[in-house]
C-alpha cells in the first residue's frame, strides 16, 4: 500500500508515476515502485523510508497494508500526518505453502479454512490482533477463497 501526506491531492497509484517513493531495499514495494513507473528511494528499514516522506525526500512510502495503517494511525498524533491510497500498489495473496500433489493435505486445509471464515472465527482472530481495537485498527475485508478464483497479476 502507499502512503503520502494527507494534503497530498493524489488518489490513486497512477497519481505517483514519476513521482518519488520511498521503500524498503529490495522488497515486493520497490518491486511495486518500478512497476508503476514511480522513482523509487530504498532504505535499509521501514524507519527511514517514513521518515524520508516526513522530510520532503519521497512523495509517499510503500509498504504491507498492516505498516502502512499503524504509520498513517499514527502520523495522526506526530509529524505530518499520512493518507493511505485505497488502490493498492501490488495485490499480494496470503496463501499457505505445501508440498506439490499432496490433494489430500489441500482439500482438507482448504475445507478447515473455509469453515473458520464461515463460522466467524477467523474474523475473531483478526479482530484480537488487527482489529479496531488494536493500534492497526483494520477491518477485514478479505475472505477465504481458492487460490485460482484470485484475479491478480503475480510479481515478476
Amino acid at each position: 500500500m502507499l502512503a503520502v501526506k494527507a494534503t497530498d491531492p493524489g488518489t490513486s497509484k497512477a497519481d505517483f508515476k514519476g513521482k518519488r517513493l520511498a521503500s524498503t531495499k529490495g522488497s515486493t514495494s520497490e518491486l511495486s515502485i518500478k512497476m508503476n513507473g514511480s522513482e523509487p528511494v530504498t532504505f535499509q528499514d521501514t524507519g527511514s523510508a517514513y521518515m524520508a516522506v516526513q522530510q520532503n525526500k519521497a512523495v509517499g512510502m510503500v509498504a504491507n497494508t498492516m505498516t502502512i495503517t499503524k504509520l498513517v494511525n499514527q502520523s495522526k498524533t506526530g509529524g505530518t500526518e499520512l493518507k493511505m491510497i485505497t488502490e493498492p500498489m501490488a495485490f499480494q495473496p496470503i496463501g499457505i505453502g505445501m508440498k506439490k500433489d499432496e490433494p489430500a493435505l489441500l482439500a482438507k486445509i482448504n475445507a478447515t479454512l473455509l469453515e473458520l471464515d464461515k463460522a466467524g472465527e477467523i474474523n475473531q482472530i483478526w479482530a484480537k490482533w488487527l482489529g479496531p481495537n488494536t493500534e492497526f485498527k483494520m477491518v477485514r475485508e478479505d475472505k477465504v477463497v481458492p487460490l485460482k478464483e484470485l484475479k491478480f497479476t503475480p510479481l515478476p
